[in-house]
């Protein structure tokens, strides 16, 4: 079965279901996204690395290999609000049991961002990828040891909230996670 996302309008108004590949396509069909920043006790936040390859999805994973602050997901067809979802994304993503009165919810900001991996070599010539989204921001402070979903991400790394811009510069980052970083900069304190 396919998976579905949530279509929505400008307003983050609920359209309809949408397939996965559909959302990402071309140049996109805005739906919700979301992105958790996992943040320890030491004001270190956690970097994840996407995986380069998602055999799970049957198509290219957007942005292989980009750097993420901590994760990004999509709410599922039929999630009514973003706090539940990064609840199951942390989980799955992460092996982290949060509960939602864990997360809290930061904000939503809107974006579109072309990936420039394809068209490539292994791609048709005309297969192209987009993320198209209003996504929703959430924060989880906590010390629980990270276990990767290694066909979602292969690796991690826990960087100083302090120098995190620095660190972002010296790496291929997915475009939400510089924009997120730069619209909620009270994240990092």
């Amino acid at each position: 079965m396919k998976e579905l996302l949530i279509q929505v309008d400008e307003q983050d108004n609920v359209i309809g279901p949408i397939e996965r590949l559909k959302a990402h396509q071309n140049d996109g069909i805005l739906h919700r996204g979301l992105m958790v920043v996992v943040m320890n006790q030491e004001n270190q936040i956690l970097l994840t690395q996407r995986s380069m390859e998602r055999p799970d999805l049957g198509f290219p994973p957007a942005f292989p290999g980009f750097w993420d602050v901590t994760l990004a997901g999509h709410p599922k067809w039929g999630q009514k609000v973003y706090v539940p979802q990064m609840v199951d994304e942390v989980k799955e993503e992460l092996g982290i049991e949060a509960k939602g009165n864990r997360i809290e919810y930061v904000g939503k900001f809107q974006y579109h961002a072309p990936d420039p991996t394809y068209p490539n070599p292994n791609t048709a010539s005309t297969f192209r990828l987009s993320e198209r989204e209003i996504c929703g921001v959430g924060l989880l402070h906590t010390n629980d040891g990270a276990r990767l979903n290694e066909v979602e991400l292969q690796a991690s790394m826990w960087v100083e909230s302090s120098s995190l811009w620095d660190k972002l510069r010296s790496l291929k980052v997915a475009p939400w996670a510089l924009l997120m970083v730069d619209k909620f900069p009270s994240i990092l304190k």
